[in-house]
């Protein structure tokens, strides 16, 4: 039975708008900042033919995420640090040439790692799923991953998935502007779950031990879990938010 990649396309039109833009120098002295969609097309091709070439893999089905997010009805101030951000040139032409030129998958209200972690996770997609992506954050997905910068593939196994889940309560994660636990690191974080008989009762003693109460480590928790096929519900297109584990 063929295999299937499941790439995280809002990482992959990032990069390759960013790549195209070319800062440029007027004589009167005014610097303008220019970018090619001929160029970004080329791009995006020949990111796809040296990806299905590296994986001897013919089959890519490409995740976008939705305009709308429903972290930011749990965690208001979820990303809200990218805001003022700015976005590459062609960001927006990227998504679009992908979309209309290969086989893509949105559902309302995700982000494309919710996508990729229910996809990876069903049976939706008959025989091997690939997950391709360099976010941390997909290692909270079990199954067969693919990084197409070392180019290396690794499996991540349950036990790791879990823990990778609950590692990230504490942690947080500044980059989508969710702070985890005051003062828990990643080394601080491995020090206590790595002895831990059971994962969510750790966790709640370290934000009580920072003043905090279980409802906000369940707020960290919703927001930093990655959906599973388990975690949506395909009729209602929603998803289902993780709850407490007795």
């Amino acid at each position: 039975m063929s295999s299937t990649l499941l790439v995280d396309g809002d990482i992959v039109a990032y990069q390759i708008a960013f790549r195209t833009e070319t800062p440029i120098r007027w004589e009167n002295e005014v610097w303008t900042l220019h970018s090619d969609e001929h160029e970004c097309r080329q791009l995006i091709d020949e990111y796809f033919s040296t990806l299905k070439e590296d994986t001897q893999c013919a089959n890519v089905l490409i995740a976008f995420s939705d305009k709308a997010n429903f972290r930011k009805d749990i965690f208001p101030d979820y990303k809200a640090n990218r805001i003022k951000q700015r976005k590459p040139l062609t960001l927006k032409y990227c998504k679009e040439y992908m979309k209309k030129n290969f086989k893509i998958y949105i559902k309302p209200t995700l982000e494309a790692d919710d996508v990729l972690g229910i996809l990876g996770t069903s049976k939706i997609i008959k025989g091997t799923k690939i997950i391709v992506s360099t976010d941390k954050d997909l290692k909270q997905i079990t199954g067969l991953h693919y990084n197409p910068i070392t180019k290396e593939f690794f499996k991540v196994s349950k036990k790791e998935a879990d823990y990778n889940f609950y590692s990230q309560i504490l942690t947080g994660d500044p980059v989508d502007n969710y702070k985890g636990c005051p003062s828990y690191g990643e080394v601080k974080t491995h020090r206590v779950l790595s002895v831990s008989k059971n994962y969510w009762k750790t966790i709640v003693k370290c934000y009580e031990g920072e003043g905090l109460k279980e409802k906000d480590a369940l707020i960290q928790a919703r927001v930093a879990r990655i959906l599973r096929h388990t975690d949506y519900n395909f009729k209602k297109e929603k998803p289902k938010l993780w709850t407490i584990q007795k």
